[in-house]
């Protein structure tokens, strides 16, 4: 599998993932377009396609922060789920570094939800049970509540603090003011 970064939003690739993003998630866990466009080519967000044999086969979108890996969305094409891929994305940011990794799921109140967190729980992740709302992903919405994991270390009240921080600074606030 081979991991791609892109930086823009007019190519391939990124129409591919943009088109799986629009599948894969609810209208309120999304970034808006403009609001997409607007991040791909900051230096510490990574807006990562995979392919297998140059075909398209998921995505992984994630920030850098100081000691810190946050993955804002995953997803493979319906037809290539079962087959590993996910895992293998993840495996492959899991091994580029020593940083944690923090990850946002949904309340285990469904059996998609269940499997979900069952995923990351076999790469190794922690379910951490801090009170955590998502921060509003399109201009007028509103933060939804979530749980979040980490890898490989569970997380502190301040290393969600401290996240919180960064994350709102860094990668909110310069796009809804």
């Amino acid at each position: 599998m081979k991991r791609v970064r892109l930086t823009q939003t007019d190519n391939t690739g990124f129409l591919q993932a943009w088109e799986l993003y629009g599948d894969a998630f609810p209208e309120a866990e999304r970034r808006e377009f403009d609001l997409q466009k607007q991040i791909m080519n900051r230096a510490n967000y990574h807006f990562d396609i995979a392919t297998v044999d140059e075909v398209f086969s998921g995505f992984i979108l994630w920030w850098q922060f100081e000691g810190l890996r946050y993955i804002e969305h995953l997803a493979t094409p319906i037809e290539y789920r079962g087959r590993g891929y996910g895992k293998t994305i993840v495996e492959q940011l899991i091994s580029e570094s020593y940083d944690d990794i923090l990850l946002e799921v949904e309340l285990p109140d469904c059996d998609s939800s269940k499997r979900r967190i069952a995923f990351y729980e076999r790469l190794g992740f922690i379910l951490n049970r801090h009170d955590y709302r998502q921060l509003p992903m399109r201009k007028n919405g509103v933060p939804i509540q979530m749980l979040l994991m980490t890898y490989p270390n569970g997380l502190t009240e301040t290393s969600l603090t401290l996240f919180k921080e960064s994350f709102w600074e860094m990668c909110y606030v310069p796009y809804f003011e």
